[in-house]
C-alpha cells in the first residue's frame, strides 16, 4: 500500500493527536519524525534534532514499560546514531549504537524470534562503529556473538553466516590476532555455502509464486581466490598455492559461459574479498612520508573487507576522496589520462616506476570495487582495468621473475575473481591455472606488521571505552 510523504503537517496533526491521546498518539509522533527526517533535502543537523525527538519518545515508552516499544525503539535509536555520523558526532553515534544493540537485545528476550533477528543486525553495526574508532577487541566480541547467532540459526550453508566470518577474520587481523583470523578462515572455507545461496534463490522465488533453479554458482571458486588473496596479504603466499588449485578445479567444474541473474549477490563477494586483500598496500601507503589516498590522522579508519554500507560517513568520504588523490598518481606517472589506461598505452621503463604504477593501479580497482561495480561497466571497463594490471605485473615480473612472482600472481587472482562474476568461467578457469602454476615459487612467508602494532605506536589511538548506557 503506497504511502503519502511524511510533511511538516503531518508532524503537526500527530502532536495534536498525542496530547489528546497519548497511548496511540506518541508513537505515530515518533515514526512522522522519522519519516520527516529521512525525506530527500531535510538538512542534516534537522535530522538529528527529528531523530533525537523520535528516540526521547519511544525512550519514555520503554520507561514506563511498555515492552512493546521496545524494537521500535531500537530501530529510531539506530537511525539517530545514523544521523550523528552524517554530522561527524562520532561519540554520540558510538553511544547510540550500544543503546540500539542494548534496546533490541531487550525486545527478542521478552519475544524470541526464529531468525537471525534485529538485535543481531545491531550488534553487528556496532562491532563496525567500535573496529572504526580503534577498538578492535570490543569490536571482535560483537562480531564473534553476531557469528554464532548466524551459524545458531541458518547453519553452516547459510550466505548470511559467510558474511559474518569475513567480517570477523577482518576484525581479528586488526585487532592483530592473525592465527585466530586464520583459523576463522579455514573453517569458513569448510562451510557449504553454494547450498545456503541455494536455499535463499528459492525462498526468494517462492514468495515471488514462482520457483528457483539450482543454477552452478561461482561462489566457491569466488571465496577460495579470495581466501588465496588474504593469506598472501597477511603474508603467507606459501598457503596460496593449494588454494588457487582448488579454485581452479570450481571454475572448471561451472558452465563455459555462466548466467547473469545473480551479479550483485556475486560482485559484492568479490569486491569484499577483493577489499580485504589491500592491507598491506594501505597499511604501506599510510606508513610512508606522505601518505597518499588515506588519512592515517582521521579519527576513523575504512573497514576493508566490511561492506562501505556499514562504515560510517567519514571513512566513506574519506575513502572516495583517496581515489582522486590516487588517479592523480596514476595520471603522473603514465602521462595520460586514468580514462584511458586500460588502453595500451606505453609502460615506464624504469622498474621502481613500473612497481609504483602496479601498486597504485590496483589500489584503484580496489576502491572502484569498494564504491559499487556496474554490470554494463564490467566488460567496458573493469575488465580491462584488471587485464591491465596484469600486463603491468608481467612486465615487472620479467625483469625480476624472483621479485615479481607473487604480485604477479596476485593481479592473475584479481582478472579471474572478475571474469567469474562476469560469467567467463572458461576464462577465470585458465587464468586461476596460470596463477596456480606461478604460485608454487613464491616465498614461504613475507614479513608484515599488523594495524595493532600501529595501534599501540598511537596513529589509531583507541578511543575510551564507554559506559553502555551511558551518553557521551
Amino acid at each position: 500500500m503506497r504511502r503519502e510523504p511524511v510533511t511538516a503537517e503531518t508532524v503537526a496533526r500527530c502532536r495534536e493527536a498525542a496530547r489528546t491521546d497519548p497511548a496511540t498518539g506518541l508513537p505515530a509522533l515518533a515514526r512522522a519524525l522519522r519519516g520527516l527526517a529521512v525525506r530527500p533535502g531535510v538538512r542534516p543537523g534537522r535530522a538529528v534534532r527529528l531523530m533525537e525527538e523520535a528516540a526521547d519518545i519511544y525512550r519514555a515508552l520503554v520507561a514506563d514499560g511498555a515492552v512493546e516499544h521496545l524494537g521500535p525503539a531500537s530501530s529510531a535509536v539506530s537511525s539517530l546514531a545514523h544521523a550523528y555520523s552524517r554530522t561527524g558526532a562520532h561519540d554520540l553515534a558510538l553511544a547510540a549504537r550500544y543503546e540500539a544493540s542494548d534496546l533490541a537485545r531487550r525486545a527478542e528476550e521478552a519475544r524470541p524470534v526464529a531468525d537471525l533477528g534485529w538485535a543481531a543486525v545491531l550488534r553487528a553495526e556496532l562491532s563496525h562503529a567500535l573496529a572504526e574508532a580503534g577498538r578492535f577487541d570490543e569490536a571482535v566480541d560483537a562480531a564473534r556473538a553476531v557469528a554464532d547467532r548466524s551459524r545458531a540459526v541458518t547453519g553452516e550453508g547459510g550466505s548470511d553466516l559467510m558474511w559474518r566470518l569475513l567480517d570477523l577474520t577482518v576484525l581479528l587481523r586488526l585487532a592483530g590476532r592473525a592465527e585466530e583470523a586464520m583459523a576463522v578462515e579455514h573453517a569458513a572455507l569448510e562451510g557449504e555455502f553454494l547450498e545456503g545461496e541455494f536455499l535463499e534463490r528459492e525462498a526468494f522465488a517462492r514468495r515471488r509464486g514462482g520457483q528457483a533453479r539450482r543454477a552452478p554458482s561461482p561462489v566457491t571458486a569466488l571465496r577460495t581466490a579470495g581466501a588465496a588473496l588474504w593469506f598472501d596479504d597477511l603474508g603467507h603466499p606459501a598457503r596460496v598455492h593449494p588454494l588457487l588449485a582448488e579454485a581452479a578445479r570450481a571454475a572448471e567444474n561451472l558452465p563455459a559461459r555462466g548466467e547473469s541473474g545473480d551479479f550483485g549477490f556475486h560482485e559484492a563477494v568479490r569486491a569484499a574479498l577483493f577489499a580485504r586483500s589491500g592491507g598491506r598496500d594501505e597499511q604501506a601507503a599510510a606508513d610512508s612520508p606522505e601518505p597518499l589516498g588515506v588519512d592515517p590522522g582521521q579519527r576513523l579508519q575504512p573497514l576493508l573487507g566490511v561492506s562501505i554500507h556499514h562504515w560510517s560517513f567519514g571513512p566513506r568520504t574519506s575513502f572516495e576522496a583517496g581515489l582522486g588523490a590516487l588517479v592523480g598518481a596514476v595520471e603522473a606517472i603514465t602521462g595520460r589520462s586514468e580514462r584511458t589506461a586500460a588502453a595500451r598505452t606505453p609502460l615506464p621503463q624504469d622498474r621502481d616506476l613500473l612497481a609504483a604504477l602496479g601498486t597504485l593501479t590496483r589500489r584503484c580497482d580496489l576502491r572502484r570495487a569498494v564504491l559499487g561495480e556496474r554490470p554494463h561497466a564490467y566488460t567496458r571497463t573493469t575488465i580491462p582495468r584488471l587485464r591491465r594490471s596484469v600486463d603491468i605485473e608481467r612486465r615487472l615480473h620479467a625483469t625480476d621473475p624472483a621479485a615479481g612472482t607473487r604480485r604477479l600472481v596476485r593481479a592473475l587472482t584479481d582478472l579471474a575473481m572478475a571474469e567469474l562474476v562476469d560469467n567467463d568461467n572458461a576464462a577465470a578457469a585458465g587464468t586461476l591455472h596460470e596463477a596456480h602454476a606461478l604460485s608454487v615459487t613464491a616465498p614461504d612467508v613475507l614479513p608484515q606488521r599488523s594495524p595493532a602494532e600501529h595501534v599501540a605506536e598511537g596513529r589509531g589511538r583507541q578511543t575510551p571505552r564507554l559506559d553502555h548506557a551511558a551518553p557521551v
